[in-house]
């Protein structure tokens, strides 16, 4: 009944004792009216499948430009387009754009769903289950890290929290000079950047910040500590705390609002609710060194009501699906390079907390955990660290806060909207596989483990110079201080015990704690050589001619900051390449 509620009405009961509200987006679309709010800005080019059945579906591709050849006999329908795109997200986006204005007809496989602003209702519970992998509940197959990754047109620009930071100079050099990646040392890349920034009308204004950024941004002031405004692709208005469970007044300009806005504008077909399951391979007598060659794919429609597969012939495939989908996708498919599934960098994140109460609060720290730009203020502790503030509905707090007891779980429900969180993430070196879908293992390094204890323990320090009344983090044993009093040595030994905790499957732990990532790197590297890489410098596959990786799975390490402006301007480049081969 209360779920029922929830979904309906956008009310639950417990939300008042938390002082927890549901936006009111209404109010929010008049302050930022935007067109995207009025429209479906897709509707020419998408095919949303699951109400279809096989003759709507086969009638709605052929009166959007596709040539579509019925199953008679066999298990496929087929579908003859130049390029097919595994992926809408900030690089099946990028490509999409970049390959349908060069005049190729575009035809993108995503097997999440297409929702606008009108759609999004801010509710955690079901905005969740429909816009992640499994829902948002996602955990390494050993227990030490909750994965967020988005699955709906758009991607992770969809759901993300807005970070549109350009890859920094040092990691350009590093991966041009010592990963043998011209690419990212070209005037071309630096170009793509700024054309990636100008589509997405990246600013680092801000009016207002929200509570938490309020929070580490006075606390780094106070301490004489740097902190620098993060861009945004959002406008310098935007107070919007909901973007994590898709933008309601559809300020944030995700692929889903611009890329495949312009793909779609010339003649590119976007299939949602369509997975695709497998690559089309014919021998290639060993041109270039690559013994096949990708002449399409195999997807299957998510309706019910369509029973035939659908056999998509192409003159290039691009996998974009990201760093945790794209390996299964080639090894499913056949293809045995060693750095396919190998390589994933996660940037885990570590969390502390402080609790501001309400009363007497000051003009400086106003405001609800919930309100506000996600992150609009960051500050670096180390090459590796950053801190950077979360996105935490009551839901995700409620699942990441220790148990202690009933009455310690209510309190801390009850104190939800002023408790501030900031976490620390790393670049780490440790590398984790993909082996399957939803398969993924993972383990911070111990170089890695020490970088997120630093950070963790800056951003307590933060949250204690900021006025916290209590700080603590998410370790099982409840770990916290009460800041009423404290002496800088109190605080010290507080810190002292400080620690970043293995997951709670790992051997001889007495406490736990899980780590989270919300970008996921790596996985299927670019490479100077077979040897070095599962794609070379141009995103093409050592072993297949014609199949392209375009995601953040290209990526030779972790960049160590929010990667969708790498992600964009990497896919770009590499479009542009493809364009101009097919041309």
């Amino acid at each position: 009944v209360v779920a029922k509620r929830v979904v309906e009405n956008s009310e639950n009961p417990c939300w008042k004792a938390t002082g927890f509200s549901v936006p009111n987006v209404k109010e929010q679309r008049k302050k930022h009216p935007t067109e995207a709010t009025t429209l479906r800005p897709l509707d020419s080019g998408v095919v949303e499948t699951r109400e279809l059945d096989d003759a709507a579906l086969l009638t709605s591709l052929a009166e959007k430009g596709l040539a579509v050849k019925p199953a008679t006999s066999g298990d496929y329908h087929a579908v003859e387009c130049d390029v097919a795109i595994v992926g809408s997200g900030c690089g099946g986006g990028v490509a999409a754009a970049v390959l349908a204005s060069a005049g190729h007809k575009v035809l993108v496989v995503e097997k999440g769903d297409y929702f606008t602003p009108d759609d999004y209702s801010s509710v955690e519970g079901p905005s969740m289950e429909r816009l992640y992998e499994q829902g948002g509940i996602f955990c390494t197959s050993n227990v030490t890290t909750v994965l967020y990754a988005g699955t709906t047109v758009g991607g992770g620009s969809a759901v993300n929290w807005s970070a549109s930071i350009r890859t920094p100079r040092e990691i350009l050099q590093e991966w041009s000079r010592d990963h043998g990646l011209p690419v990212f040392g070209s005037a071309a890349y630096v170009q793509a950047m700024d054309a990636v920034c100008a589509r997405l009308a990246v600013t680092d204004g801000c009016r207002e910040e929200g509570f938490q950024n309020k929070v580490v941004r006075r606390g780094c002031e106070a301490l004489g500590l740097p902190v620098d405004r993060v861009p945004r692709n959002s406008s310098e208005g935007h107070h919007c705390g909901s973007c994590y469970l898709g933008c309601p007044t559809g300020d944030k300009r995700g692929t889903d609002t611009t890329w495949l806005v312009d793909a779609v504008e010339h003649g590119a077909v976007i299939l949602a609710g369509c997975k695709a399951e497998r690559l089309i391979f014919q021998n290639n007598s060993g041109k270039n060194g690559r013994s096949k060659k990708c002449v399409g794919l195999v997807a299957t429609c998510m309706s019910n009501g369509i029973t035939k597969k659908l056999r998509i012939e192409a003159k290039v495939s691009i996998s974009a699906c990201g760093a945790l989908m794209t390996p299964p996708l080639l090894r499913n498919s056949g293809l045995r390079n060693r750095h396919v599934g190998r390589n994933l960098h996660l940037h885990p994140v570590s969390m502390a907390w402080g609790y501001f109460p309400d009363t007497n609060q000051e003009p400086q720290l106003t405001g609800k955990c919930y309100e506000g730009g996600i992150i609009t203020s960051m500050h670096r502790v180390t090459e590796r660290t950053i801190i950077e503030t979360p996105a935490l509905g009551p839901g995700a707090f409620a699942s990441l806060v220790p148990w202690e007891s009933g009455r310690d779980m209510k309190e801390r429900m009850r104190r939800y909207t002023r408790t501030a969180h900031a976490f620390a993430l790393v670049r780490d070196h440790a590398a984790g596989s993909v082996y399957g879908e939803g398969r993924v293992h993972y383990s911070p390094s111990r170089g890695d483990i020490e970088e997120l204890r630093d950070g963790l323990r800056r951003a307590l320090r933060i949250m204690v110079a900021s006025g916290a009344a209590e700080v603590g983090t998410h370790r099982s044993d409840g770990l916290r201080l009460r800041c009423k009093g404290v002496q800088d040595k109190d605080l010290e030994a507080f810190l002292d015990e400080v620690t970043v905790a293995r997951g709670p499957m790992q051997p001889g732990t007495d406490t736990w704690a899980l780590l989270c990532s919300a970008h996921q790197m790596g996985s299927c590297r670019m490479g100077s050589s077979p040897k070095e890489g599962a794609v070379d410098g141009r995103g093409e596959s050592w072993e297949a001619e014609g199949l392209y990786v375009c995601d953040g799975s290209l990526l030779p390490t972790a960049v160590g900051v929010n990667p969708m402006i790498t992600i964009q301007s990497l896919a770009y480049c590499l479009s542009m390449d493809i364009a101009e081969s097919l041309a």
